[in-house]
């Protein structure tokens, strides 16, 4: 993802972030990027499991945190909160960006990059098969998400920015990034995040679906697996130019907020 922005760690304009706060943290990778590119910041990363490494920048930290749960911090900790590929574990994205709003003090800023899982190409033949295994996947996942209140939807129809709004930021702009699976774009950059891409999203596939269609939605495991080996197959067909779309949405929280 960093690729795709030039190397840039986020898309806000904030030119000295001072106390920065990475919700869903993960491995932490972005929050170590962000320490070492601003050491005289304080980061801190949060995340409900605990595989962040134990040898970080000293101005890193990590904490064990569910987000959709009561935020620990204190109202206006932090001038920059970071929110990236929490699509299909949120129950409620308007509490989650309230608790954000709370959380930063006036005039700081908050981005959430969320990927929409359907994949598209502009091949006729594919972009108007309504059958096609790309409709087929977005929309059984979409299925399966529902039924848990957790939306893979999020990064679709303006949502991000709808509910950035209504928790009461402005200045929010929205941008979006097509992202190529395979190394078929002419562009060089784009051809060697599609190399990328595509590597990690064959590797992904069966551990993406194997627990929302075996435990949710009580597929058979042969069933998930000629599934994934279908979206795998059409995934790697060059030919189709497959692709995704990313959706980056940033916002500031009134200088003056009563």
């Amino acid at each position: 993802m960093v690729m795709l922005k030039d190397d840039k760690l986020f898309d806000a304009p904030i030119t000295r972030p001072s106390r920065v706060l990475d919700v869903g943290t993960g491995t932490g990778i972005w929050a170590i990027d962000m320490a070492d590119a601003n050491p005289s910041a304080e980061i801190t990363g949060t995340d409900i499991s605990p595989i962040q490494p134990a040898w970080v920048p000293p101005n890193c930290q990590f904490h064990i945190e569910d987000a959709q749960l009561e935020w620990t911090y204190r109202p206006e900790s932090f001038d920059f909160v970071h929110i990236r590929a929490l699509y299909g574990s949120i129950s409620d994205w308007g509490e989650l960006y309230r608790q954000a709003f709370r959380s930063l003090e006036p005039g700081g800023w908050i981005e959430n990059m969320e990927i929409n899982i359907h994949l598209y190409s502009d091949i006729p033949e594919v972009r108007d098969d309504p059958d096609h295994i790309f409709k087929r996947w977005a929309k059984v996942f979409w299925e399966a998400t529902d039924m848990i209140n957790k939306t893979l939807r999020i990064a679709m129809n303006g949502t991000q920015r709808k509910f950035m709004v209504e928790a009461g930021f402005v200045n929010v702009v929205e941008k979006t990034y097509q992202v190529p699976c395979g190394a078929w774009s002419s562009d060089p950059k784009m051809k060697k995040i599609g190399t990328y891409n595509l590597a990690f999203m064959d590797e992904s596939l069966e551990g993406f679906a194997l627990f929302m269609l075996r435990e949710i939605m009580k597929w058979e495991y042969e069933e998930v697996q000629l599934f994934v080996m279908e979206m795998r197959k059409a995934v790697r067909d060059s030919k189709i130019r497959p692709y995704y779309l990313i959706t980056n949405v940033f916002g500031q929280k009134p200088e003056e907020h009563e």
